[in-house]
């Protein structure tokens, strides 16, 4: 029989993340709340380079960017397949042409400090990320720059299938196989709730995100998990996307749920302790464990869900939620870094927003840009 050793401690050692993210970095952005916010609407001083670039987004439709030559706003007849633009803007989303949004090669990675937009050379991070189907378990881990590690929040989720409801928790995310160590072999705990009680907490391990790495393309297999029957099984993820078989499964450092874009079995989730990401500091995450956070598990009960809104997975970015500062009012964008690659596939840029004029409750209304090539 072979075993699978998986580390649950969140305090992961240098030399296990470094052999970890070598083994299989993960398509995944970094976690909101890695940088500040801007303090308003005003430039950081960061963005004094490249070029300006004014995006007027409407409430309704999308704004198309090209970014290679001279920035522009411009006009795209079919977007699906077109590889004229390579950032859209949608209301309060921003796009990249690649993944479920695009014919093309586009992905992004951020939010970066936003002074590494003073740069002339690509900043290494561990990958890019095309758009993908994403939802409640966006915001899991915590991303460290240094290391480029991933740490989980170890916030609890309510995963809701019809009837039934399942309270989980992640509790690791590195582990190792055949004396090596490896990125996205999951552990977690997870436990039914009911309006009588709380079922028995179970614990898994091992659970095969790794999809072979990387470069193994779309149709490499993962696991998902049915909280039911506690059956695993491997997926690509166009077989994940039409069986109901599951109400997670795990991919790299993603986690998909069930629902709407992510499957067809109708499951929704929600993340209890969602608005603490904004605030939470990668020192703090750090030093989160698997048993220091087991009282926040055993606390949350049927009621706890009342009120919250869970649903499917739907399409999210490397921006996502993380581009702009969603605790300001009027809405105000981040004081971050992103790095955009092209619809092409060819070039890479940093890009960074530095006000949203005239926003609304639906549109920052026009997004005042800067963008600039690197090389790398």
């Amino acid at each position: 029989m072979k075993m699978v050793f998986t580390f649950i401690f969140n305090r992961a050692t240098p030399a296990l993340v470094a052999a970890s993210l070598a083994a299989g970095c993960s398509d995944a952005a970094a976690p909101r709340g890695a940088e500040s916010a801007a303090d308003a609407n005003t430039s950081s001083s960061a963005f004094e380079s490249g070029t300006e670039l004014r995006i007027p987004v409407p409430e309704g439709g999308r704004a198309y960017v090209r970014l290679e030559g001279a920035p522009a706003v411009v006009d795209v007849p079919d977007p699906k397949a077109s590889l004229a633009w390579d950032l859209a803007f949608e209301g309060t989303d921003v796009f990249t042409n690649g993944g479920v949004s695009g014919a093309g090669k586009s992905a992004a990675f951020g939010p970066l400090d936003a002074t590494t937009f003073a740069g002339d050379t690509a900043p290494v991070v561990p990958f890019l990320v095309q758009d993908k189907a994403g939802g409640a378990f966006l915001d899991w881990y915590a991303y460290e720059g240094t290391s480029h590690a991933l740490f989980s929040r170890y916030h609890v989720y309510g995963v809701r299938d019809g009837g039934r409801l399942w309270k989980v928790q992640v509790l690791g995310y590195y582990g190792q196989r055949d004396g090596a160590a490896v990125s996205a072999l999951y552990t977690l705990r997870y436990a039914e709730l009911t309006t009588s009680g709380v079922g028995p907490t179970r614990e898994v391990s091992g659970l095969d995100g790794t999809s072979n790495g990387t470069s193994a393309g779309d149709g490499a297999r993962s696991e998902c998990l049915d909280f039911a029957t506690d059956a695993r099984v491997m997926l690509s993820p166009a077989e994940a996307r039409a069986s109901a078989a599951w109400h997670l499964c795990f991919r790299r450092a993603s986690i998909v749920v069930n629902g709407e874009m992510g499957g067809p079995r109708g499951v929704t989730a929600v993340d209890v302790q969602a608005e603490a990401s904004a605030t939470e500091s990668i020192d703090a995450v750090k030093m989160r464990t698997a048993a220091s956070e087991r009282p926040a598990f055993d606390a949350v009960v049927a009621s706890s869900f009342d009120g919250k809104v869970l649903r499917g997975d739907r399409i999210v970015s490397a921006f996502s939620d993380r581009w702009f500062d969603e605790t300001r009012a009027p809405l105000a964008p981040a004081n971050a870094t992103w790095v955009v690659q092209n619809a092409a596939g060819t070039q890479k840029y940093l890009v960074g927003f530095t006000a949203f004029e005239a926003p609304t409750t639906r549109s920052p209304g026009t997004v005042v840009a800067r963008i600039k090539p690197v090389k790398g």
